[in-house]
């Protein structure tokens, strides 16, 4: 991996003003929304409420920063700016793993600041809940991050940003991260069960001691990250836009 090109990426980002204002600043005022709603009501496992929505928002969050490296891919081809790459020694694998690289690295902090703003608002958890359940959501959000790859590949520098939004809404929806399934119906429940975003949110639920099932989130989460990266690399071989 070029980390060169890897800290020029993650700048670029930084320096956009929406990435401020979209990635981090909805997941928040979601938090800030749902938990006034939500949070005095404990949850069947006897959790409160407010925990588990300050962990959707961050998973939701996360996963918005991870999904929005489609946009990125998709100017970089809209611009020509692949095809000047392949004047430099870079190689394909390598520009794909800076990718994924830069939006694992935009999820971070959007993770944080939902984590510290649910601690400003009163969510008490232990150190190590803190530190498991946060890695768990950042650890979970590689597939996202593909899927982000994935849109970026297909679309055009002025339509992915519709497209990652339209994405967005049905697996922060039905994925249980907006509200607490215990809240809506019972068929929402059942659809949840084939969304990424659903296990991501048991993912990190399971250090507080809120659901169980490692292996099988695990499962579902890695064959979210396997499918669409087979995809990307075979639509990655015949983009004419590409990286050789």
């Amino acid at each position: 991996m070029n980390l060169v090109y890897l800290r020029l990426e993650i700048l670029r980002i930084l320096r956009s003003p929406q990435f401020a204002l979209f990635t981090i600043a909805v997941p928040v005022g979601m938090f800030l929304l749902f938990g006034s709603l939500f949070g005095g009501d404990p949850e069947p496992g006897g959790v409160p409420t407010i925990v588990t929505t300050m962990l959707n928002m961050a998973a939701y969050g996360s996963m918005s920063g991870a999904l929005f490296t489609g946009t990125r891919v998709a100017t970089d081809r809209t611009d020509g700016w692949q095809r000047q790459l392949r004047l430099t020694p870079m190689r394909a694998p390598g520009y794909l793993a800076v990718k994924v690289a830069s939006a694992m690295a935009m999820a971070l902090p959007v993770l944080l600041t939902v984590f510290v703003a649910g601690a400003l608002y009163g969510v008490h958890l232990s150190v190590e809940q803190w530190v498991l359940s946060g890695l768990a959501l950042w650890l979970g959000v590689l597939p996202f991050a593909v899927l982000g790859l994935l849109l970026g590949l297909y679309g055009k520098g002025d339509t992915v940003g519709a497209m990652t939004g339209a994405l967005m809404l049905p697996l922060g929806v039905f994925g249980g991260l907006w509200m607490p399934l215990a809240f809506l119906p019972n068929w929402m429940s059942e659809v949840a069960h084939f969304l990424p975003t659903y296990w991501l949110g048991r993912l990190g639920a399971m250090p507080i001691g809120h659901g169980s099932g490692l292996a099988l989130a695990a499962g579902v989460l890695a064959a979210w990250l396997v499918l669409p990266a087979l995809v990307v690399l075979r639509r990655f071989r015949l983009d004419p836009g590409k990286v050789v």
